[in-house]
């Protein structure tokens, strides 16, 4: 699908001049209850499409000498997630491969950056099963476009990495402050079904 979009614009003489890869999903519940087959489209759609749509657009934008790239990862990028680990790793890939690119890409004129959103009004949290989450029923949940606004506006701006919510900033640090088995527990805690 990625490479059939970057014939079909190329075939238009179309330039694309900035690229956001936001597809993605999630999927809620533990490893063992999970379907390998949704997990592989997960891997397909939050990795794979992700990669090769920057691999395909990104050459384009240096030899121009200007453009810009912005994958969507999220706050738990940054943290082990149990009851979703597959989705969280997938989140993790996308932060580790923007901000190496971004320092591949530095001089360029191409900037590079990762929007790191926490708990958002979307579709994700019906598209995932993730509702029933202690997670989600107690969580602040921000506004789809105050994210989006906050990403556009350090998108502009050229930063490699933006975190919509003064919340979601200071929860981003609980992982290098603690021991990661008591991080990891702590998220189990919260994404347990409630009543668990």
């Amino acid at each position: 699908m990625p490479e059939e979009i970057f014939a079909e614009l190329k075939e238009k003489g179309i330039v694309v001049d900035y690229l956001v890869n936001n597809a993605g999903f999630g999927l809620f519940g533990t490893f063992l209850e999970t379907k390998l087959e949704e997990e592989t489209n997960m891997i397909d759609v939050n990795i794979k499409a992700l990669t090769i749509m920057t691999k395909l657009f990104v050459p384009d934008m240096v030899k121009r000498g200007e453009g810009g790239v912005m994958n969507v990862a999220s706050l738990v990028a940054f943290f082990p997630g149990p009851m979703m680990s597959v989705y969280y790793a997938t989140k993790a890939y996308v932060l580790s491969f923007t901000e190496a690119l971004e320092n591949e890409l530095n001089g360029t004129g191409v900037t590079v950056t990762a929007l790191c959103p926490g708990l958002t009004s979307t579709g994700f949290v019906d598209r995932s099963g993730m509702g029933a989450s202690k997670l989600f029923q107690n969580g602040a949940i921000m506004e789809a476009g105050q994210v989006a606004e906050e990403g556009y506006r350090g998108f502009l701006r050229g930063k490699t990495f933006i975190m919509p919510g003064a919340r979601n900033r200071l929860m981003k640090f609980i992982p290098r402050l603690l021991p990661r088995k008591l991080v990891t527990r702590m998220v189990r805690f919260t994404q347990n079904r409630t009543g668990h």
